[in-house]
C-alpha cells in the first residue's frame, strides 16, 4: 500500500483495516485521504488561474491598435479619383 494510514499520537503506520493502534491504543488514526484532496484541490485552483490567465489575454488583445501612418496615406491614394 503506497499511503498508509497512521497513528496520531505513535506515527505508528497502520493496515486500513485497525480501528485503534497496537501500540498505544489511541482510536485517533490519521487517514491518507488528506493528501488527495490537497492534490485535487492544488489541480483545481492551477486550471482556475491558467483559465483566468487564458481569458485576460484573450480580452487584451481585442483592443483596436491604431494605424501607421503609411497606412493612412496608402488608404487615401487608392480612394483618389482616376485619371
Amino acid at each position: 500500500m503506497l499511503y498508509k494510514y497512521h497513528c496520531a499520537c505513535c506515527e505508528e503506520a497502520l493496515p486500513s483495516y485497525n480501528k485503534a493502534c497496537p501500540k498505544c491504543g489511541s482510536h485517533h488514526i490519521r487517514s491518507p485521504i488528506n493528501l488527495w484532496v490537497f492534490c485535487v484541490v492544488t489541480c483545481f485552483a492551477a486550471v482556475l488561474v491558467f483559465k483566468l490567465v487564458h481569458i485576460y489575454i484573450e480580452d487584451t488583445q481585442d483592443t483596436q491598435t491604431q494605424p501607421f501612418i503609411l497606412d493612412v496615406l496608402n488608404q487615401d491614394n487608392t480612394h483618389a479619383p482616376k485619371k
